[in-house]
């Protein structure tokens, strides 16, 4: 769903380009680049539609925020808090996992006022920046767990350190393109943490149905 709704996003900043270049005493100069969407929707919609329109935004806003919410903390008691048996009932865990919700409520809000009263000039940029930031160490990461039968723990975190690094120093030092920053965070994680997985020696755990080399033959089969 992600390439119909990229597309769909590109048409409707396409469009909106088109018709502020015929009507352009329409658009407000001292306006953001993000804010011309919105705009848009307060003056050239009728009020019902720009209603049913700002309704929408934040009705996705709020399933997105939430998810995540809840992904995350549902993450952070499994990987951790139940990992190293720091609770004693079911129940502990299900506060715990509120807990953290709440928290990352309230961490995600003072993010997005920072974003809000920083002088940022495009949410987009700053969306792919970070993307590549963290996204690209995490594809990397995928990438060595399901190519590689070798790459160790310690590789696969030192992989992630640099291609975190890499994407740094490409925004800090150079004059790349920002949407060369994805690319850049995956390969330096992948070569890193190939590289690093070398010098401790080869895994000597299972790997059997985690990498395409070791897949099930019966389960795939299936």
């Amino acid at each position: 769903m992600a390439v119909p709704a990229g597309i769909l996003f590109f048409a409707m900043g396409t469009a909106l380009f088109v018709f502020y270049k015929t009507h352009p005493e329409k658009l407000d100069p001292t306006f953001q680049t993000d804010a011309i969407f919105p705009l848009f929707i307060a003056r050239q919609l009728p009020a019902p539609i720009a209603g049913l329109v700002i309704a929408g935004i934040f009705a996705a806003a709020q399933s997105t925020i939430s998810t995540s919410m809840n992904s995350t903390a549902t993450s952070i008691v499994t990987d951790f808090v139940r990992r190293f048996n720091l609770l004693s009932s079911e129940r502990a865990y299900l506060n715990c996992a509120r807990v953290l919700t709440v928290i990352l409520g309230l961490l995600v809000t003072i993010l997005a006022l920072l974003f809000a009263s920083a002088d940022v000039k495009s949410l987009w940029h700053q969306f792919i920046t970070v993307l590549g930031l963290f996204g690209g160490s995490m594809a990397g990461l995928f990438l060595l767990g399901i190519f590689t039968t070798r790459t160790t723990p310690a590789g696969a975190a030192g992989g992630a350190v640099v291609g975190a690094a890499t994407v740094y120093a490409m925004k800090t030092f150079m004059d790349v393109h920002l949407l060369l920053y994805a690319s850049a965070g995956i390969a330096g994680c992948f070569v890193a943490g190939y590289l690093a997985s070398l010098v401790p020696g080869i895994n000597t755990r299972s790997l059997e149905g985690l990498t395409i080399y070791t897949l099930d033959k019966d389960a795939e089969n299936e």
